[in-house]
């Protein structure tokens, strides 16, 4: 039995007609001879009926405790499984639906951001063997204790490579309104080029960076399970783009291209103290007490100035700043700083590509495109298939179209 497991999200969901090409989808795959499980999102968004947004407008949110937000949040994506399994078997498909529990998705409790511990694919392969597509709700899972949990941001992708993993599904299909994975945002970057396959490293880095196409988490658990994901569009029945193995686009020559993506985002800050004492262990005491507050620090530098002091600067996301600040006002006695600098409106710009190891000044270039054209760079953080440069937040859109252009020429590979 050959399964795909495909993953449609709210703008697939939402309409007669956008399911009508959804349910094309399934059925191409059918006539090819396949199973499908189909794992759907709630259908459309605010303030369409059953969206999740909808739900969540109508109640009192500050009356309901975090695992009854998730009981809530998980309606929409059930009430989709019903209606889209009933349309289906009206146009003559066998079809079948699963509850919460027979996903088998286990998770943690940690509610509204769940981790799966596990996942077990016994009810969907029961029902496989005499449905020709199963609905499944995305987003959701849930805990030992039986209460429900939902995956956080990007979960639906999450959930459907996850059961991937657990049915041993040939590939997982994501849909959206995009037809694959683009060298930049084409709304930002017209001249982005459309990749036929990209590794799951490179489509990790661009995810971490920016890039709206797939959840980081999603790409990781395929990675480890090494199933391919094939990320296409909803609505034009062509080839998107497939995310697999370093090693098999390597071997089969599958991208020439040394650059795979150009990203960028808008939320980062940057936080500087001058003259800290560096005598002591207090930049360590300070970095653990960041960590255990649950803030991740994007880029650290520290620099020895002499007389047993240090500047030290990170580079963390913007909505941290207030946690950050609070706990380096608390070490001041330890730090000794001789001031604090916090600077917002930093954005960051990032060249992704697993080339960027193997060709030399790849760094040099990307500064010096930037600097050229009046774009000042504050930090920047460098690693095998990364390039990343933190700017001022306005500069961000432009500062991808003059990479893409001085990277990503037409023909340069």
């Amino acid at each position: 039995m050959n399964i795909i497991v495909q993953k449609f999200g709210g703008t697939s969901t939402r309409s007669r007609e956008s399911r009508a090409q959804m349910y094309n989808n399934i059925i191409r795959e059918i006539n090819n001879g396949n199973k499908v499980v189909a794992v759907v999102s709630a259908m459309g968004r605010y303030d369409d009926p059953y969206a999740t947004d909808t739900l969540l407008s109508i109640v009192k949110k500050e009356e309901l405790d975090d695992e009854e937000m998730d009981r809530l949040t998980s309606v929409g994506e059930t009430i989709s499984t019903l209606v889209c399994k009933s349309e289906f078997a009206h146009l003559g498909y066998r079809a079948a639906t699963v509850t919460n529990h027979e996903l088998g998705i286990v998770t943690d409790t940690k509610f509204n951001n769940a981790t799966i511990c596990q996942v077990e694919g016994k009810d969907i392969l029961d029902k496989l063997k005499y449905a020709d597509v199963v609905f499944a709700p995305g987003f959701q899972g849930h805990a030992q204790n039986g209460k429900i949990t939902t995956l956080g941001r990007g979960g639906s992708d999450l959930s459907a490579v996850a059961i991937g993993v657990a049915i041993d599904a040939s590939e997982v299909e994501i849909y959206s309104d995009v037809n694959g994975i683009y060298t930049a945002d084409p709304r930002i970057v017209p001249d982005a080029i459309k990749l036929d396959y990209i590794s799951y490293a490179e489509m990790l880095e661009l995810s971490k960076n920016g890039a709206k196409v797939l959840n980081h988490r999603c790409v990781q658990l395929a990675a480890s399970h090494n199933i391919a994901i094939h990320a296409r569009s909803s609505f034009e029945d062509c080839k998107g783009t497939y995310v697999i193995g370093d090693d098999r686009i390597m071997k089969e020559h599958l991208n020439q291209l040394v650059i795979s993506g150009i990203t960028g985002s808008q939320n980062e800050a940057r936080i500087t103290l001058v003259q800290v004492d560096a005598t002591t262990q207090a930049s360590g005491v300070l970095f653990e007490r960041i960590a255990e507050a649950g803030v991740n620090v994007n880029v650290f530098n520290h620099v020895l100035v002499g007389a047993g002091k240090m500047d030290i600067s990170l580079i963390i996301n913007d909505e941290d700043v207030t946690t950050v600040v609070d706990i380096i006002n608390e070490l001041k006695p330890m730090l000794a700083p001789e001031k604090m600098i916090v600077r917002g409106h930093i954005g960051k710009v990032s060249v992704i590509g697993v080339g960027i190891k193997n060709n030399h000044g790849m760094f040099q270039k990307a500064y010096n495109t930037l600097v050229h054209n009046g774009i000042s760079v504050e930090m920047t953080s460098c690693s095998e298939i990364n390039i990343s440069c933190y700017i001022d937040r306005d500069d961000v859109n432009r500062a991808q179209v003059l990479l893409h252009e001085a990277f990503l020429k037409e023909g340069d590979k």
